[in-house]
């Protein structure tokens, strides 16, 4: 990894299905976009592992088109050109598939999310797990 400080947000290329023991029902296809989100211990480099959700292109069964949103409530839709000119289609962040990643993989930085799309993963991940 470079000299660079990862925080909340960054978004990372990687093979998240080479990194985990994925199940069939989880991850069918190869992920590699994944975001940080670990509020904490991130600059400690001490601290091994990186709490992360896949990112994947808006498929047509992923999305409803009569309603106009994500078909899983814990999906939340990223538009590019206008904020990430790096994604060149409508993605959505997999928010309750929550990995856990070593440190080392995240070497492929590629942006950062805004606040606005930090704090929408983030209700999504707790709707999720409980909180």
């Amino acid at each position: 990894m470079n000299d660079r400080t990862i925080d909340e947000g960054d978004v990372f290329f990687l093979d998240l299905t080479t990194h985990t023991g994925i199940s069939q029902n989880t991850m069918k296809d190869p992920h590699y976009i994944a975001v940080i989100m670990n509020p904490r211990k991130l600059q400690n480099t001490n601290h091994k592992t990186i709490i992360c959700v896949p990112m994947t292109s808006a498929r047509s069964n992923l999305w409803n088109e009569n309603a106009g949103k994500p078909r899983v409530n814990s999906h939340h839709l990223i538009t590019p050109p206008a904020k990430y000119p790096e994604l060149k289609h409508d993605t959505l962040i997999k928010c309750e598939q929550i990995y856990t990643i070593n440190r080392e993989y995240f070497t492929d930085y590629r942006f950062t999310l805004d606040k606005q799309d930090i704090s929408e993963v983030r209700k999504r991940m707790f709707n999720i797990i409980g909180y």
